[in-house]
């Protein structure tokens, strides 16, 4: 065997590991006085952000609340109008107008009542009326966003 035979083997270059874990080299760059500009506009631009959250989420108006009434199958709407009639507004509970669009859910769902603003006392004089009433199945709640 010559030494053309043999190939030439170079020692493995050693990766060196930093002792320290990487929190602390964060820490030590955020401290670092080179970077004190860029931290502090980071910081400046975080409170800015938590502080339009808070008040997007105290000062904004509250989300609408919509009751809307559900019928059986096989109520005509000359049964939902007189449930529309017989249940109008109570309090802040206001009955919203009828849809006047084509719609699948205007027509299933023709009796809503905005409760944003109603007290417990307007719901339970909507809900028992609304409850009283023939060929309905339920009312239920929904708030705007969910």
């Amino acid at each position: 065997m010559t030494s053309q035979d043999v190939p030439d083997i170079a020692p493995r270059a050693t990766v060196r590991r930093s002792p320290e874990p990487a929190a602390a080299r964060l820490v030590r760059a955020l401290v670092d006085r080179r970077h004190r500009r860029w931290v502090l506009l980071g910081g400046l631009a975080f409170a800015a952000l938590a502080a339009f959250g808070v008040y997007a989420s105290v000062a904004g108006p509250p989300p609408r609340i919509e009751a809307v009434v559900y019928f059986t199958p096989t109520a005509t709407d000359a049964q939902k109008d007189a449930v529309r009639a017989a249940c109008p507004t109570a309090g802040q509970a206001v009955q919203e107008a009828r849809d006047h669009n084509t719609a699948q859910s205007s027509r299933v769902y023709p009796l809503r009542y905005n409760v944003t603003y109603a007290s417990p006392a307007d719901k339970a004089m909507i809900y028992r009326c609304v409850h009283a009433q023939p060929n309905v199945i339920g009312i239920s709640e929904f708030t705007a966003g969910e």
